[in-house]
């Protein structure tokens, strides 16, 4: 997947790492730029489903226009109303057809929020969609899209409510938004390879143990997320913060279920307060639980933090 491109907009990045818990959801995601006049707005991120629903790589959609999914039956007057929402409003519910990249057509509704900056002026535009032909239905129900992501748009204001920017956060941001693009890099990632990359700079102080697992783009980008956020964790605070800290990390499959052991030792005063709440909370909960029906166990022992991910999975 090509790296996204949303500089200046610590909410931007928010989105796109919310954008990655929305794949399981059966919701599509696409950031673009503020300006609406062609030939704008310019496509920067889409999450995997984006990709699955309109059979377009996210190469090929990132510096592009939405435009570039519409055709002969998309209806002009649910554009040209679009357009004036978005001026008046900020905020978009519709429904039209679409086109894949094949040509054949699809009905897709859609909610557009915007996303701002410190001074509230508008960014980038996040566009949460959903195909209503490959899920049966025959007639538009923008309403109850309201109601799906109501919660989701929710979560983002807040997060994005806190980018008037001490730099850590920032930084923190770009960090699960590089951990996002390796787990959507080339489709299809390795959890071995995913562990790997994120406690690249302790290789000695981590034992890595599993069956070889592949994971599809719309789990490994939830799951790439809670990893990062254990190894951010056990970096500031945990087992790789202390020198004879250890860290073992375990992982089998288990009646339908992939089960992901962390167990961190040797730490003296363990704490585990920054998964406890925050944003961290946030990824535990929304991208494992909402996204992907799975569940986190953070437990606090007398050496160290132990967490156990539990998620469906099917191979």
């Amino acid at each position: 997947m090509a790296e996204p491109d949303l500089s200046g907009s610590v909410g931007a990045l928010s989105a796109a790492v919310l954008g990655a818990a929305l794949d399981m959801a059966g919701l599509a995601v696409i950031i673009t730029e503020a300006a609406l006049d062609p030939p704008g707005p310019t496509i920067r991120y889409v999450n995997a489903h984006t990709e699955a629903v309109t059979g377009y790589a996210a190469a090929e959609l990132i510096g592009r226009s939405p435009r570039l999914l519409q055709g002969p039956e998309t209806s002009r007057a649910e554009l040209d109303r679009l357009r004036r929402c978005l001026e008046t409003e900020r905020h978009f519910i519709g429904a039209t057809i679409n086109y894949r990249k094949g040509g054949e057509r699809y009905l897709n509704e859609w909610v557009v929020t915007a996303i701002t900056g410190p001074g509230g002026e508008v960014t980038h535009w996040l566009s949460i969609q959903r195909d209503v032909t490959a899920e049966g239905r025959n007639h538009p129900r923008a309403e109850e899209l309201r109601q799906r992501t109501e919660s989701i748009l929710s979560t983002l204001r807040s997060i994005a409510g806190r980018s008037a920017a001490p730099p850590e956060e920032s930084r923190a941001l770009d960090d699960r938004v590089a951990a996002l693009g390796r787990a959507q890099a080339g489709g299809e990632a390795g959890l071995e390879t995913l562990l790997r990359a994120e406690l690249g700079p302790w290789p000695a102080q981590a034992v890595l143990d599993g069956p070889p697992v592949t994971l599809r783009p719309g789990l490994a980008g939830p799951l790439a997320l809670a990893l990062h956020e254990l190894a951010a964790h056990a970096a500031r605070r945990g087992a790789l913060a202390v020198p004879g800290g250890r860290l073992a990390v375990r992982w089998r499959k288990e009646g339908g279920r992939l089960v992901i052991d962390w167990q961190e030792g040797g730490v003296p005063e363990p704490d585990a307060s920054g998964l406890r709440s925050g944003y961290a909370r946030q990824v535990l909960d929304e991208a494992l639980a909402f996204a992907l029906g799975g569940e986190a166990q953070v437990q606090m022992r007398a050496d160290g933090l132990a967490c156990r991910i539990a998620v469906p999975f099917e191979r």
